[in-house]
């Protein structure tokens, strides 16, 4: 996959000081007119963690050594896309300071070695249909003034900073919530006494409220009016929990693992009902129903029309695309949860899985060999950041981009389609 090695040229009239590489965003070529450089970000990322002060700017021309005897001193080359046109990969040092020469030469030469044709399969987006729908409602609403929104949105930190920095407000509790002002509540739902209040305060409501997660609403309040113990099979911490315990106040209890199940105490044995919570892939529940089914064989169950398989088909799409590449880069950082569950996904399909939580991470040795690159996307992956990452890789050669969605479809239930595909 490699191609030729750097050509040492000048760019006259580019000035780079001592100590400092100027990464090319674009050069122009005498033979091929102007070349855009979508690869950098890798080359100013990779001289940047060798503690190379890195400046990125365009090359207006470059020039053979015999054709002019002035300007910087640049290294590049260059390579051809899918569709015919040529970019280039360059960096530039003063003529007079070895050090930062060697380290311009050396940057462009490691990235052109592992430059060839790839395939990328394309990031899944980590927000099911029911959040970027509520994201979407808050924008709408905003060009109308303030919105209060009831706890916090399924989204990314910086789709959330954006949002409030044009007038939304992540309201605690209606505490917070002005009289007459306009309430959004998201996709994950919120306990029946808040819509009460709101209702009594005189509260403009916007109900995003997804679909699937009211029907789990509906299911585990049909339970406890009969008066059933209800149990969530589901996860703690999850934003979902709260809209769905309150519907069935001093009769549900949560039951995250199969031992969880199995210590469940209820009053009678012949009433017990479960329901699954949103946001946990559907095939992680049917040990701690099996537990529950074991000691209550009068169990009662959701229909499983309505169950949510957001989970499931984002976990099995990154199954998949792990098992179709030789990298997987995961989308976000080390620290978060979700990006530590995708990672694990995929070596689990013998992929190698390597976490950047910015394009620039990217090392050349990760792509030796590589001809199948897979994106997944994490909650925590900083937004535009997988487009990034496309175009960067881009610039190292021809690169055919697919998009592989495992996408689960219940007949009958057109409201929403649970895989977010």
């Amino acid at each position: 996959m490699s191609r030729s090695s750097a050509r040492e040229c000048l760019a006259p009239g580019t000035v780079v000081a001592p100590g400092e590489v100027l990464v090319a965003t674009e050069i122009g070529d005498p033979a091929h007119g102007r070349l855009d450089c979508p690869a950098a970000p890798l080359v100013g990322g990779l001289l940047y963690r060798r503690g190379v002060r890195v400046r990125y700017a365009p090359v207006p021309r470059s020039a053979d050594a015999s054709q002019a005897d002035d300007g910087a001193a640049l290294f590049v080359t260059t390579s051809l896309r899918g569709d015919g046109t040529a970019t280039a990969i360059g960096a530039a040092a003063s003529s007079v300071d070895g050090v930062a020469m060697a380290a311009a030469r050396s940057a462009v030469e490691e990235w052109a070695a592992v430059s060839g044709t790839r395939r990328l399969l394309g990031a899944v987006s980590p927000w099911c249909p029911g959040a970027r729908r509520a994201v979407e409602a808050t924008r709408q609403a905003l060009a109308q003034g303030p919105v209060y929104v009831c706890g916090q949105l399924m989204a990314s930190p910086q789709a959330s900073a954006d949002l409030e920095k044009n007038g939304a407000v992540f309201a605690r509790s209606l505490d917070d919530v002005p009289a007459g002002a306009t309430l959004l509540i998201p996709a994950h739902g919120v306990a029946p006494g808040v819509r009460t209040e709101a209702a009594e305060r005189g509260l403009t409501v916007i109900d995003q409220t997804c679909p699937l997660v009211a029907g789990v609403q509906a299911e585990a309040r049909r339970f406890a009016e009969r008066g059933d113990q209800v149990v969530l099979i589901g996860q703690s911490g999850l934003a979902v929990l709260p809209a769905i315990l309150g519907e069935a106040p001093d009769h549900a209890i949560l039951a995250e693992t199969r031992a969880g199940a199995g210590a469940v105490q209820v009053a009678d044995p012949r009433r017990v009902s479960y329901v699954l919570v949103p946001g946990v892939p559907v095939e992680d529940t049917p040990i701690a129903t099996a537990a529950l089914r074991s000691r209550f064989p009068a169990l009662r169950g959701p229909d499983p029309d309505g169950f949510c398989y957001a989970a499931s088909d984002r976990a099995e799409t990154v199954r998949t695309v792990a098992a179709s590449s030789d990298l997987v880069l995961v989308l976000g950082t080390e620290d978060d949860p979700d990006t530590r569950h995708l990672t694990a996904l995929a070596r689990s399909n013998r992929a190698k899985a390597n976490v950047i939580a910015d394009v620039t991470e990217i090392i050349p040795s990760w792509l030796a060999g590589v001809s199948a690159v897979g994106l997944a996307e994490s909650t925590a992956a900083a937004p535009g950041l997988a487009a990034r990452v496309t175009e960067a890789l881009s610039g190292l050669g021809p690169l055919s981009v697919t998009r592989r969605v495992v996408s689960t479809e219940v007949t009958g239930r057109p409201e929403i389609n649970p895989s977010g595909g």
